[in-house]
């Protein structure tokens, strides 16, 4: 059987994964396939947009780089889930923690 902690480093090092592909493919939607501009980025392209064919980037739209971040973003929420859940205990004990010390630190200065 895997280990608890070997399960969270795995899934510590896919949820870093996720999200580095999700901060390359909104940098690639935000700053080469710009919206309205026929998939002209202005910093590559000098802004050059309207009339112009579409741009592609390996192969792939605008509209299919959104759709890979669109899952990346979904795959993204459910691992936080499941660390959530692997946590949760820690959660628990944490928050009960900061309510005693909160509690016992409003009755001694009333």
């Amino acid at each position: 059987m895997i280990s608890r902690s070997t399960i969270n480093f795995i899934l510590d090092i896919v949820s870093f994964l996720v999200l580095l592909g999700l901060a390359i493919t909104g940098s690639v939607m935000r700053y080469v396939l710009l919206p309205g501009t026929g998939g002209l980025g202005r910093s590559i392209h000098g802004g050059a947009g309207r009339g112009v064919q579409g741009q592609e980037l390996w192969s792939m739209t605008r509209h299919e780089w959104g759709s890979i971040h669109f899952y990346l973003a979904a795959v993204f929420v459910v691992l936080m889930v499941i660390h959530i859940i692997l946590h949760w205990s820690w959660i628990k004990h944490y928050v009960k923690s900061l309510l005693v010390d909160r509690c016992s630190t409003t009755k001694t200065k009333g």
